[in-house]
This record gives structure tokens, C-alpha cells and sequence, in this order.
């Protein structure tokens, strides 16, 4: 990731973390790093994020929103904490419903 993707990123979760919406899917989502992967709470998560990410603006103040590389998002996600078989869950359910 360039130092300009980057801020983009940066730019764009600070802005969506002004939203009460997104905050508390955010929230849901740490709190779902310990949950069971059968959690039938998995399921309103994801549709909840997918129906907050359709909803959402394209752009904020005229710039694009930034589109992480697969490979870099994979890395953060495997590096940054220990494994997660909700979160692992809740991915496979999220690209389920696409």
C-alpha cells in the first residue's frame, strides 16, 4: 500500500466511523471475534454491513473511495490478530450473499 492509498484508506474509515450506523456494526463486529462460527447472529451482521456498504455514498469530498488490495487486506487480517473462526464465518457468509 502506497503512503497516498493509505490516507485514502485513513480518510475513508474516519469518515465512516461518523456514521452511528457503521459504528455500531463496527462495534458488533469486534464483538463477534469470540463468537461461535454457527452464531445465528453472524447472518444479521452481514446483512447489515452489506445493506450499510449499498447505502453508502461512492465518494467523500469528491475523492474515490479506496479499494484495498486482496492480497493487502489478507495480510492485515492474518497478521494483526490471532484467527478468528467467526470472522472467517462471517466472510464465507458476506460472500454467500453477493
Amino acid at each position: 500500500m502506497s503512503p497516498k492509498e493509505a490516507a485514502l484508506w485513513i480518510a475513508d474509515k474516519l469518515d465512516a466511523m461518523r456514521d452511528p450506523e457503521f459504528h455500531a456494526i463496527y462495534t458488533s463486529c469486534d464483538a463477534a471475534f469470540d463468537w461461535s462460527p454457527d452464531d445465528p447472529r453472524l447472518h444479521d451482521l452481514a446483512e447489515r454491513t452489506e445493506q450499510w456498504l449499498a447505502n453508502r455514498p461512492s465518494q467523500i469530498e469528491g475523492m474515490p473511495r479506496p479499494v484495498l488490495d486482496p492480497t493487502i487486506a489478507g495480510l492485515v487480517a492474518t497478521k494483526a490478530m490471532p484467527p478468528s473462526p467467526a470472522w472467517d464465518r462471517l466472510t464465507e457468509i458476506a460472500a454467500q450473499r453477493r
